[in-house]
């Protein structure tokens, strides 16, 4: 039987960590994760199954970026492909919304593209808005009022990302 453990960052996992996150989040920047990792170490979170490192998840609160938001930002969840739609995900997620309650947040928020969209919406996120890039920035296009709204919204720019949020 496969023992599977979630856990913050270990100082043994931290090359691997950052390779598994650069591998599936290649957007990721290691020098802001970096520097997070020691401010909220709870938030940087691991999942090992048979002590293989398959997923990890970072982030930190939204104030550092958007002094208005008090959210704390997922900025990056990932596991490895071999292991998707077995459960992992949603407890890495779980793992790190326990870590962003002891931080005192209200809520969890988290930028999604299509393929990740139905998951948040699973494990009870809410799509707030939809947001593009312009002038490299990310500028709001639509706010959410509902989940029929998302469902029906026409996104005039496919290359946009959800706002998902969940109340802690």
């Amino acid at each position: 039987m496969a023992h599977l453990t979630i856990a913050p960052l270990s100082p043994v996992d931290t090359d691997q960590f950052y390779a598994l996150a650069a591998e599936h989040l290649p957007d990721s920047d290691p020098e802001r994760m970096r520097r997070f990792a020691s401010t909220y170490p709870a938030a940087f979170q691991t999942v090992h199954l048979d002590k293989q490192l398959i997923g990890v998840c970072y982030g930190w609160f939204r104030k550092h970026f958007a002094p208005e938001d008090p959210s704390f930002t997922l900025d990056g969840i990932c596991i490895a492909c071999a292991y998707w739609r077995k459960g992992y995900g949603t407890k890495l997620l779980n793992a790190f919304e326990d870590a962003a309650r002891s931080y005192g947040a209200p809520a969890v928020s988290a930028g999604s593209g299509r393929e990740a969209e139905a998951f948040y919406i699973a494990c009870g996120y809410a799509p707030k808005e939809y947001k593009c890039w312009t002038d490299g920035k990310p500028t709001v296009e639509h706010t959410y009022t509902s989940l029929e709204d998302y469902r029906t919204y026409q996104r005039l720019n496919p290359d946009g990302f959800v706002v998902m949020e969940k109340k802690l």
